[in-house]
Formats: structure tokens, sequence, C-alpha cells
């Protein structure tokens, strides 16, 4: 999986919208916005979110190894790390989500989650014991996770108030965090085995910190509150308000409407299950989110247990990358490979529709984890296998969301959150899972549920209702 593709699965306050699933703006129009953004502000939000995604990747590829190796846990323990790690960090970004609004700086937030990363890493780098790395270590580690979604949503209302449109503006960013993790896994492999685990921290340390020092002279002091000061521009371009026209007002319009309506749904939980009822959907929603569940835990699963069965387990044949390097060649080809595969599903779910797409994808899952069971095991091969894991987790990543969300069409808030809530379920029964596989006999019971729970999968899909794509034009 390319983890940062899927955003909620690392930070679950990042606000996902449902994005369009063709574009809306002709390449003229696009190219005139890129020379809009050329200024020190765009810079700024382009620095910080590689700092995010970069530092991430620098560092979550290697915690299991890191575990093992250094720390000495065994797989029980390993698997309760990121059990621990996966629902401390739903809490406390729920915690500060509820301050978020209306009394804390999105700045300050971001230098607050910047500087509690380095802080992580540091007691990675000085206190090499289990105990400390399981509460301390984590609860800077879920703090840390408050900078990216605020990245995110000061980058949207910055956009919207100078640009008067945000949805390029992210998607530029999104573009900057995916490539991140192109790139960084393998650097980290190559960092880890050539130079250390400390080493390595040290150098996410740094890019934490770069992070913090950027937020902190670069970033506006906008706070959360609506209407509250700031210094942004205060006047928008008159170039890039001349290509805003009556297309754009009417698109800011529905995204406001459907943003109120969303807030609405929210503010009223207590009729969740009414709703729920009311849509005629009930059994489909169900199956659907135990569906994504499972095939979100074999892919959490996965990224925990695959570095330890690289480099400790399995014996890989054939010399064409070293095996301490494969794992983080692995993950880079992975997100490379996902990112086409977003592109062309939006466009393949209107022609072979959204149940058929996201059966294929349960297929393809199940594919990859056959390949890992039973399949020759080679760095040639190990490699190929990620044309699988891409094309499972880039349709589950892009389009597993839409189709909720076309489920609940009245409903997108509740939607949004149900999947949102099968991804974090999925990720905690992961850990559990790891844990039991290792200590009863290797990781390759890891990839064998893998096949289990992507099969039971596929047969819940069947059971979902088909719907198509609406389309709002």
């Amino acid at each position: 999986m390319h983890p940062c593709l899927n955003l909620q699965l690392l930070f679950p306050q990042v606000p996902l919208m449902r994005m369009p699933l063709r574009p809306r703006h002709d390449f003229g129009r696009q190219v005139c916005m890129i020379k809009e953004y050329l200024n020190k502000r765009f810079f700024s939000f382009l620095t910080l979110i590689f700092c995010s995604g970069s530092s991430l990747a620098m560092t979550l590829p290697i915690m299991s190894l890191y575990l093992m190796n250094e720390v000495h846990a065994d797989g029980s323990q390993l698997g309760n790390f990121f059990i621990i790690s996966a629902v401390s960090g739903i809490i406390v970004t729920q915690i500060i989500a509820k301050f978020s609004d209306s009394k804390l700086s999105r700045r300050d937030l971001m230098i607050l989650g910047y500087s509690a990363g380095a802080l992580t890493t540091l007691t990675y780098i000085f206190f090499p014991d289990y105990g400390i790395i399981v509460t301390a270590g984590v609860a800077f580690s879920s703090i840390s996770m408050v900078a990216t979604p605020q990245v995110f949503a000061l980058a949207r209302e910055y956009a919207l108030l100078k640009y008067g449109d945000a949805l390029m503006f992210t998607s530029y960013l999104r573009a900057v965090f995916s490539l991140s993790w192109v790139m960084t896994p393998p650097i980290a492999y190559v960092l880890f085995v050539d130079y250390g685990s400390r080493f390595t921290f040290m150098v996410a340390t740094m890019i934490f910190l770069t992070g913090a020092l950027v937020a902190f002279f670069m970033m506006p002091k906008a706070l959360f509150k609506s209407g509250s000061e700031h210094d942004f521009e205060d006047t928008p371009s008159s170039s890039i308000g001349d290509l805003m026209d009556s297309e754009n007002s009417n698109e800011t319009g529905r995204n406001s409407q459907s943003e109120a309506h969303a807030e609405d749904v929210k503010g009223d939980s207590s009729r969740g299950f009414k709703n729920l009822l009311k849509s005629g959907n009930v059994m489909s929603i169900v199956f659907l989110f135990l569906a994504f569940m499972l095939l979100w835990c074999c892919n959490s699963a996965y990224l925990i247990s695959m570095p330890v069965f690289v480099t400790r387990e399995a014996s890989v044949a054939g010399t064409l990358i070293d095996t301490n390097r494969l794992p983080g060649v692995m993950m880079g080809l992975a997100a490379l490979l996902e990112i086409p595969v977003m592109i062309y599903c939006g466009g393949l779910a209107r022609k072979i529709g959204l149940k058929t797409l996201i059966i294929l994808c349960g297929c393809f899952g199940c594919l990859f984890y056959v390949s890992l069971s039973f399949g020759p095991i080679s760095s040639v091969s190990l490699l190929f296998m990620q044309i699988f894991n891409a094309i499972f987790i880039g349709i589950l990543a892009s389009l597993g969301m839409v189709y909720m969300q076309e489920l609940l069409p009245k409903f997108p808030g509740q939607a949004t959150t149900l999947y949102n809530n099968s991804v974090h379920t999925g990720g905690i029964i992961s850990g559990y899972l790891v844990s039991r596989a290792m200590s009863a006999g290797g990781t390759v019971l890891v990839f064998e549920t893998g096949i289990v729970f992507t099969a039971i999968a596929v047969v819940l899909l069947f059971a979902v209702s088909g719907v198509g794509i609406s389309r709002k034009d």
C-alpha cells in the first residue's frame, strides 16, 4: 500500500472531501493557476507537506525491524505496539479536534505536531526500551499526527481566501505528499542498513524540525474560528479572479451547501441509526463496512510484517537488490504504481460500475496474498507482485469512500465516518493479527490470513447493492 494516499489511515482528522471523478479545469486553466500559485507561501506549504510525508516515510517502514532487532521485541509486543499506536492516535486527534475549530491556531498546532514528531524520533534514538517507546514514544507520535491535517486545512483556507478555489491548490499538496512516499522508503532502508537506526531517526528528526521552523516563520497566524484575524493577503489576485467565472461560483456554492449539510448531519449524531434505516441499504452498508474493514486489516498487517518477512524469514533468491534494502524499494514501487491506478480508476468506474471495480480490487488483493504465500520468493517476483498490490490499494483508497457515499447519498457525513471507521478498525485488528500470527508460526501466516480475509471481503462485496456515480454538472 501507499500509506499516504489514504490519509485517513494515518491522519484521522484530514478533511477528506468527495472529490470529482473527472477534471473540472482544462489544461490552460491549470497552467494559469500554477503560475498564480508561484509565491513563497505556496512553496512553504509544499515544504511542509513534504516534511510530513518524508518524515513518516523515513520512520514507519523501518519500525518493525527496529523494534525486533534493536529493542528486542517479540511478535506479541510488535503487534501490541501498533494496536496501541492506532488507538492512541485516534483518541489524541479527536481530543485536539474538540478545540481546533475555535481556540487553537493552526500554525501553533503544526509547530506542536512537528515538534512532537522530533521528540518521537529522539525517544527512539536515546531510549531503545520497549516500555518507554510504547508509552512516551507512542504519546509523542500521536500528538505529531495533528500536523499534517492542519497543513491541508490551512492550505485550503488560504487558497479559498486568496484564489477563490482550493481544489487545485490542495491537489498539488497531495501530489507532493504521495511523491514523498515514492522516494523516501528506499532512502530510509539505505540509511538503516548502512548507517543504523540512530542515524536514520536523526535524519527524520531534522525533517520534523525543518517543518516546525517553516511553520513558525512562514505560516500565517490564522485561527480555526471562521472570521478570525489572519495575516493573509487581503486582496485576491485579479488574474485568478478572471479565471474564476460563473462555473467556479456555482461550484463554490455547491461545496458550501454540501459541507453545511454534512455538518448538520454530523451535528445530530443521535439520528445516525435512523438515517441508516431510512436509506434502505442497511444490509449493504453493513456488508460494505465489514468488507472494507477486512481489506484494510490485510493491508495494514502486510505493512507491519513484510519487512520482517523479507529480511529475516524468507530466503529471497536473486541478487538484483540487496535483501536488507528490498522492503524500501517494494514500498516505493507500490506507491509509484498506485498513482496512475488512482488517476484512471475514476473514469473506469463510470464505465463498468463501482461495485465491479471494488470487487476486482478485492480479487487483486487476494491474488497478491496468494502470490506472497505460495509463489516463488525472489527480488524480481516480490517487485512484480507490487503490481497486484498497487491495483488493490489504488482502487480501494480512491473509490472506497465514494462507494460508501453512493449508498448513503443523503447522508455524506455519516458515510464518510463509516468509511473512516472501517479503516481505523481494520488497522487496530491488524496489530492483533500480526501478534497472533508471529507467535504461532511467523509472518507468512499473516499473508495466508490475508487470502482468507480478502476472499471473505469479495463474497461480502457481491452482496452489496450496485450503485452508479452521481453527476453534478
